[in-house]
């Protein structure tokens, strides 16, 4: 009886073990979702703020638009920058006289010789 004894104590001591070690799988496990659910976290509070900044982006290049967009903004360049006329008014663009033809005057520049090839190459060793 003896050795029925200790291949039970040998049974349960392998039932003991692989208990153990499936613990210690299952724990890590647990750890390791445990930690990715902490990341998910983190990730989802970094997402919903850069949601916001992009929300508030959204709202003040829908102003901008809005803005570009009004009928005084449009009237108000027109006439400023495109150079168009309202009711009543004539557009005038002065132009210089025919008489008078200004021409740039080329300053003299001075003769300058080119150097030697030796010339060159002292330069180039010495710094002269």
């Amino acid at each position: 009886m003896s050795e029925n004894g200790e291949g039970r104590n040998r049974l349960s001591s392998i039932w003991i073990i692989a208990c153990v070690i499936v613990g210690i799988l299952i724990l890590g496990d647990l750890n390791r979702r445990m930690a990715n659910a902490r990341r998910l976290e983190r990730d989802a509070v970094q997402l919903e703020t850069e949601v916001a900044v992009m929300a508030t982006d959204r709202v003040q290049l829908m102003t901008s638009v809005a803005e570009a967009t009004s009928e005084s903004v449009i009237a108000e360049w027109a006439h400023d920058d495109a150079k168009l006329v309202r009711e009543g008014e004539s557009l005038i663009i002065p132009l210089p006289s025919t008489g008078q033809i200004s021409v740039a005057t080329p300053s003299p520049g001075h003769n300058l010789e080119t150097p030697n090839n030796w010339q060159v190459w002292w330069a180039l060793i010495f710094g002269d």
